[in-house]
């Protein structure tokens, strides 16, 4: 199907699915290199397809603007620090969360260090910008496909038991190597404490780290 530009009014979660993320002002699309780095595809036509590793699959973060950014080698894509950006993480986590802000003609990301996503002169790409300067000018591709609002994180905790959605978050990340689904043994209560101080996302962050069967923790 023909890649074309979606453009969305302040809601990241009309899009998501496989996308591309395309340089404005060089028409070359983001690509997730073997080596876990990302740096600026080569120059390509509209008119042309996108290689395998220039296609990124968007997930809902923990807010109606943030987005998380899967490569085709299932990893997620992190910030540094120093504003590099690699492809190693398996879960995540605030540090894989990009706020992404629209206007009419193109979308800026942002880094969980607050820096812009910014496309450099010699091919290199990092949350180093200050400004929203012409560097940092992203347009997002999706397929034609009819694209459905997708929940975000913070809308889900919202709905159904503490419990319930333990289960729920619990089945996306662990092996299921005898079949038995593994709940954490704190417990609801924890739970229903951070639902009401607005911290029920990192709770399970917390939980699923410290259980060993976590499909995405030691």
């Amino acid at each position: 199907k023909q890649w074309y530009q979606r453009r969305v009014r302040g809601d990241i979660a009309d899009v998501k699915g496989s996308v591309l993320l395309e340089h404005r002002e060089s028409t070359s699309y983001v690509i997730a290199c073997e080596d876990a780095t990302v740096a600026c595809g080569d120059v390509r036509e509209q008119s042309e397809g996108p290689d395998n590793a220039e296609i990124f699959t968007a997930l809902p973060g923990s807010a109606a603007n943030k987005v998380a950014l899967k490569t085709g080698y299932d990893k997620f894509l992190t910030v540094g620090v120093d504003g590099s950006i690699t492809g190693r993480a398996e879960a995540i986590g605030a540090r894989e969360e990009f706020t992404v802000s629209f206007n009419a003609e193109h979308q800026t990301l942002v880094g969980c260090n607050g820096r812009y996503l910014t496309f450099n002169k010699d091919g290199s790409i990092g949350c180093t910008g200050t400004e929203a300067k012409e560097s940092c000018e992203v347009v997002i591709r999706t397929r034609g496909d009819k694209v459905r609002k997708q929940e975000t994180l913070a809308e889900k905790e919202k709905k159904g038991s503490a419990r319930e959605y333990e289960v729920n978050y619990v089945k996306l990340y662990q092996k299921f190597q005898d079949k038995k689904l593994k709940l954490s043994d704190k417990g609801v209560k924890n739970l229903k404490e951070a639902r009401k101080e607005g911290r029920f996302h990192e709770e399970m962050l917390d939980r699923r780290e410290k259980m060993k069967s976590d499909r995405y923790c030691m």
